[in-house]
């Protein structure tokens, strides 16, 4: 798969655990905006970031990039995300396995190895 076609898997995930776990899902237009969705239940809403994890040659576990990638042929640009640019982590891996985790509890702000034991408690179903 691309890169663009595993970031869309992983949205349709989050979409799924939101919305049947009784959250309003709401899509920005675009994707100027550090988060990828917000989410409402029972009046809060919570900003939402959204990535795939992969499984890269000689790794046993999933890593995710905390930044935002761009760019075409003549350059690229890469930038790391705020502490307060979104509320929420959503990563989906490509172990089938999904985390949320709170923004502000994550002090990595370059990569993660999500399948670390210090992010056992935010693997969710």
């Amino acid at each position: 798969m691309k890169p663009k076609e595993k970031g869309d898997l992983a949205v349709s995930y989050a979409i799924h655990y939101f919305m049947t776990n009784g959250y309003e899902v709401s899509l920005p237009i675009g994707d100027k905006r550090d988060y990828d969705m917000i989410v409402e239940i029972e009046g809060s809403l919570s900003r939402v970031q959204v990535k795939y994890a992969g499984l890269y040659p000689g790794m046993k576990s999933c890593k995710v990039a905390l930044r935002t990638t761009g760019g075409n042929q003549s350059f690229h640009t890469s930038k790391k995300y705020t502490d307060d640019a979104f509320d929420l982590l959503f990563v989906y891996t490509a172990k089938n396995e999904k985390y949320l985790l709170p923004w502000d509890e994550i002090t990595a702000r370059n990569e993660l190895t999500i399948e670390h034991s210090k992010y056992t408690t935010y693997k969710i179903t």
